[in-house]
């Protein structure tokens, strides 16, 4: 496959869209696709590092000095620095015979999306904000807290959804340092002696010199800050550092920030995508709000435990949260419980799973009778003890019942896949909730398609106007058990053998 990234870096947008892009599409490279950028020439680019790492590059002009955006247009509008007609006729030349095209970018929307993309290609939106319509043929939001609910007035019923931290596009380190970095920080204990700070590529309005102002004088503390080249206020910082007697090192532009956090017993940092990555690597945090788009994810952070906010960096409240915080992580314990609840989040692994949606786009359409056999010989591949009905049906007898299922208007029959992976369907009451079943075909077992399967029945149900999906997991499958509760299933009890699972639309 070939696939076009449109995202952008600058002083005010940050480094996160192209830098989770290039993640993504170093592990499509790695699995032997064609991947090349569409990016505009903006203060702050990373045109030399998507060069550096191989990809083909095309740079947009940059913008006139006086661009407005409309005020219909999305609230960011003004980062793309031109009028969004002319941004889409722009990357639809530079991104032809594409078979995706992934943009990442809050200044577009469906208008967007319908004019930039090739003919034939398909079109992931990776967002953060769900504030306006999409017209993806897939969605991914890694965001922790995001329902997929958030998203229903604006995607198409049939956009597949990979909502949550399980697809956090992190570099591969993050998942291979995960076991080291949880076993180092058990064998440390609950003593903060190394702090990480990383407010972001582009530090806004010098947060890191805020962060300095609060934890630089502390002599039992050893500080590494992490900035990026293109940071306005890296001299200030780098003078600052230098004035604490060599016990804050300034490292630029790092190749190894899943070393330097394995490494650290906490981090002070932005509530952005390095949020994700610290807690993929268990790193107890405090994090700060340095833009609007960022006072979800701290929030959430803070009522999953797997972080501290301490708030924007520009408030008069800062210093004292900040020292705060701090004292709270040296309270015996309390270290411990934060890296376990950040652990819990993420393992790290999502970008494997983003590009296997990529590669294998889950099609959803209604059974029919052409079916039914192969759904038997799946179903008779899968151990008797799975079933509330431990009698194997014969073919008749399975062909009779589907047939008569087929007329049922409670129920809801669904294949995915072309070929098909899975057998999928909704049982209907009259209390507005649907009992989940899932059938895959033996070749799609142990691939990960669990997680976007269940993502595709939410959707479903909620299209249904449903409260609530129920499922009844046989105790010793602890495979789809953790894949349950992965999804924001809640256990409701244990009856005959079998748990019982609830999830709240």
């Amino acid at each position: 496959m070939k696939i076009a990234f449109r995202a952008d870096a600058s002083v005010q947008i940050g480094t996160g869209h192209v830098m989770r892009c290039l993640t993504l599409a170093t592990e499509m490279y790695r699995r032997g696709h064609t991947c090349c950028f569409v990016c505009r020439d903006l203060p702050g680019h990373l045109s030399q590092m998507i060069g550096d790492a191989g990809f083909d590059l095309s740079v947009l002009p940059a913008p006139a000095a006086d661009f407005k955006a409309d005020d219909n247009d999305p609230d960011h509008a003004a980062w793309a620095g031109v009028p969004w007609e002319l941004d889409a006729e722009q990357t639809l030349a530079a991104a032809q015979d594409v078979d995706w095209l992934v943009v990442d970018h809050y200044a577009f929307d469906a208008r967007w999306e319908a004019a930039a993309r090739c003919q034939g290609a398909k079109l992931a939106a990776i967002d953060d904000l769900a504030d306006r319509p999409h017209i993806a043929d897939l969605l991914l939001d890694q965001n922790l807290g995001r329902r997929s609910s958030e998203y229903d007035d604006l995607l198409p019923q049939k956009a597949e959804r990979l909502i949550g931290p399980n697809y956090a596009l992190l570099r591969p380190e993050f998942a291979a340092l995960r076991e080291a970095a949880l076993a180092g920080r058990a064998e440390r204990g609950n003593k903060v002696k190394t702090v990480l700070v990383s407010m972001g590529g582009v530090d806004l309005e010098n947060a890191t010199g805020a962060v300095l102002n609060v934890i630089g004088a502390q002599s039992d503390l050893s500080i590494t800050v992490v900035m990026g080249a293109n940071a306005p206020s890296l001299d200030l910082v780098q003078a600052q550092a230098a004035a604490c007697s060599g016990r804050v090192e300034v490292i630029v532009n790092t190749s190894d920030m899943a070393g330097l956090m394995t490494d650290a017993d906490l981090a002070v940092g932005a509530a952005g995508g390095t949020s994700l990555e610290r807690c993929a690597l268990g790193l107890p945090s405090l994090v700060a709000v340095l833009a609007q788009n960022q006072v979800e994810a701290a929030a959430a952070l803070s009522i999953a435990g797997a972080a501290i906010e301490i708030g924007s960096p520009q408030s008069s409240e800062f210093p004292a949260r900040l020292a705060d915080a701090l004292k709270h992580t040296q309270v015996f314990g309390n270290l411990n419980t934060l890296s376990l609840a950040a652990a819990s989040v993420t393992d790290g692994r999502g970008v494997a799973r983003v590009a296997d949606a990529l590669e294998y786009p889950l099609g959803l359409r209604s059974v029919t009778m052409d079916d039914a056999v192969a759904i038997w010989h799946w179903r008779r591949a899968l151990p008797i003890s799975h079933f509330r009905t431990q009698a194997t049906p014969s073919l008749r007898e399975h062909l009779s019942w589907f047939l008569e299922a087929l007329g049922d208007a409670r129920r809801r029959f669904y294949v995915v896949g072309d070929p098909s992976i899975a057998h999928l369907r909704l049982d209907l009451d009259d209390t507005g909730h649907a009992a989940v079943s899932i059938i895959l075909a033996p070749d799609a077992r142990g691939k990960g398609f669990g997680l976007r399967l269940l993502s595709l029945l939410a959707s479903s149900g909620r299209a249904e106007g449903l409260s609530a999906l129920v499922a009844e997991v046989h105790s010793e499958n602890t495979a789809s058990i953790s894949l349950f509760r992965a999804c924001g299933y809640v256990e409701t009890g244990l009856v005959d053998g079998f748990y019982g699972f609830k999830l709240t639309l």
